[in-house]
């Protein structure tokens, strides 16, 4: 039997009601900023052009920042967002839900309540994947209104109708960047492997066969070390292709966070050969592929999100975004409402 495999998910069950994943950033401002700046240089040329303006790239890296600004806001909120920038898997991949990423409950309630039932305090565990799925979705409404309001503008002939518009596609490209900033951040975290283990800061009590560090590890090798030794222009260097997701969202994001989990242990073979002290190289190299397969994943979901974004409803009535950009003859009074 592996490593993997000596964690016992009763065990586990027990070990998640007495201790939490430290509160910490996942990269920390410069590798959040990089995500969501390399990602949007990336997009293609037929998502709207303002995305892909100097301007807009910036506020993205900006705006990626924000759920670490967040931090200590009150108790309800805080107790409400921190768990979101992680979920905890046990050495064998499973949540503390006891099910795979895959096949987790379809909403954030299901999930607290099945953890609930195995005894686990939901905060605890992390709910990572649905704070992302949550911001995707935003987007995809953001971008469907964003469709219809853009045709109505450029239709409408009466000038204060058109004014309001013009005015309202400004807000609504506001609301995206601020949107996409988010998701931004959440993909991020998703990138660092120690955002989805029991091992979030050093590998703590638990089975150690190969004697990894247990020192918090966390803020020391993405903060000030990814400052000083990752570049924005490497990260954008080593960015991958688009490749759409061929599936539900949810299966597509399971996988794509499975496959950075999968670099846990790389992680703290790296750190204990050494590789994120001094002038090793291997430190920053290792660092900018993980930010780069974040960006890269930022890219692909904003990409997949514009394609879908002809599905989503848009108005009280939710008529379907293609719907209304083929047919519907008043688009302002859906759009203002009221009607």
């Amino acid at each position: 039997m592996s490593m993997r495999k000596t964690l016992t998910a009763a065990g586990l069950a027990v070990l998640a009601l007495i201790g939490t994943p430290a509160s910490v950033f996942a990269w920390g401002d410069s590798g959040h900023r990089i995500v969501g700046e390399a990602a949007m240089r990336a997009l293609p040329a037929n998502l709207p052009a303002f995305l892909r303006s100097p301007a807009a790239i910036l506020d993205v890296g900006e705006y990626s920042r924000e759920p670490d600004l967040w931090r200590g806001s009150g108790v309800v909120h805080d107790a409400e967002r921190d768990p979101a920038h992680f979920i905890t898997l046990t050495d064998d991949g499973l949540t503390l839900a006891g099910v795979t990423l895959e096949n987790l409950p379809a909403t954030r309630s299901d999930y607290e309540g099945a953890l609930r039932a195995r005894g686990i305090v939901p905060a605890k565990a992390g709910y990572l994947p649905y704070s992302t799925l949550d911001a995707w979705q935003q987007i995809a409404k953001d971008m469907a209104y964003w469709r219809v309001i853009s045709l109505a503008e450029s239709r409408e002939t009466d000038a204060a109708r058109r004014a309001w518009l013009t005015a309202m596609r400004l807000r609504r490209e506001n609301l995206m960047l601020r949107d996409i900033g988010l998701l931004s951040h959440y993909v991020g975290d998703a990138a660092q492997p120690m955002h989805l283990s029991l091992h979030s800061n050093g590998w703590g009590d638990y089975p150690n066969p190969a004697g990894f560090t247990t020192a918090p590890i966390h803020w020391p090798i993405e903060g000030v070390y990814t400052r000083d030794h990752v570049t924005a222009q490497a990260v954008q260097s080593q960015m991958s292709a688009y490749a759409p997701c061929d599936a539900a969202q949810t299966i597509c994001l399971a996988r794509r966070l499975m496959r950075n989990f999968a670099q846990l242990q790389p992680l703290y073979r790296l750190e204990k050969a050494g590789g994120f002290k001094g002038a090793d190289p291997r430190g920053p190299a290792y660092l900018t592929g993980l930010l780069a397969r974040g960006a890269s994943d930022l890219r692909d979901n904003l990409v997949d999100a514009w394609t879908q974004s002809l599905g989503v409803g848009v108005g009280h009535e939710q008529v379907p975004c293609a719907d209304l950009l083929s047919g519907h003859n008043d688009l302002y009074a859906l759009l203002y409402g009221d009607s």
